[in-house]
């Protein structure tokens, strides 16, 4: 079909004078250059969306990250949570979640200094412990920083696609009291 519309024009343009064939041609011309400029203005709209988006992302993080190393522990539980929720984000690429999990390395150190392993339960400042049948376990009181940064280590290794420890994703189903 293709070669019967340029033979066509061909015949067309060796019957007619070549300003014809130009007037005719005129305005295909003009609606394919102008359905190029939609398709152009369309991808820009996108993109400038994407990263406006994205921008106010990392604005976010940022926040985040500035309550996270806050000395009290309720602003930096905040901060982690919050850490956690943008790392759930479309928008967090696997270097985003690298950088993220890599925040909570000397909280998850700490923790683990004072004993947690495969063996221990976790129990929060504050909170009653657990009643269990045997005390041959060891049970390490975690703060709620503590308990937010094993929840950003879980979301940033799924992320990720990595499994995460066993005892920080325990650390990150401990139950936090109220208030």
């Amino acid at each position: 079909m293709t070669v019967q519309v340029a033979m066509g024009l061909a015949s067309v343009a060796a019957d007619e004078p070549w300003y014809v064939v130009v007037a005719t041609l005129g305005p295909l011309v003009a609606a394919i250059g102008a359905i190029g400029a939609l398709i152009i203005g369309i991808l820009t709209v996108r993109q400038r969306t994407g990263a406006d988006a994205r921008s106010q992302w990392w604005a976010r993080v940022q926040w985040a990250v500035d309550l996270a190393f806050d000395p009290d522990d309720t602003k930096r539980s905040v901060g982690l949570d919050a850490l956690a929720l943008l790392a759930s984000s479309p928008l967090a690429s696997a270097d985003d979640d690298a950088f993220l999990a890599g925040l909570s390395l000397d909280v998850l150190r700490t923790v683990e200094d004072r004993g947690a392993g495969d063996e221990a339960d976790f129990v929060a400042v504050g909170a009653e412990a657990p009643v269990r049948p045997s005390a041959t376990r060891p049970v390490v009181e975690v703060s709620r920083s503590e308990v937010a940064a094993a929840r950003l280590r879980v979301v940033t290794d799924r992320g990720r696609g990595l499994v995460t420890p066993a005892w920080i994703a325990r650390l990150a189903a401990t139950a936090l009291p109220h208030g």
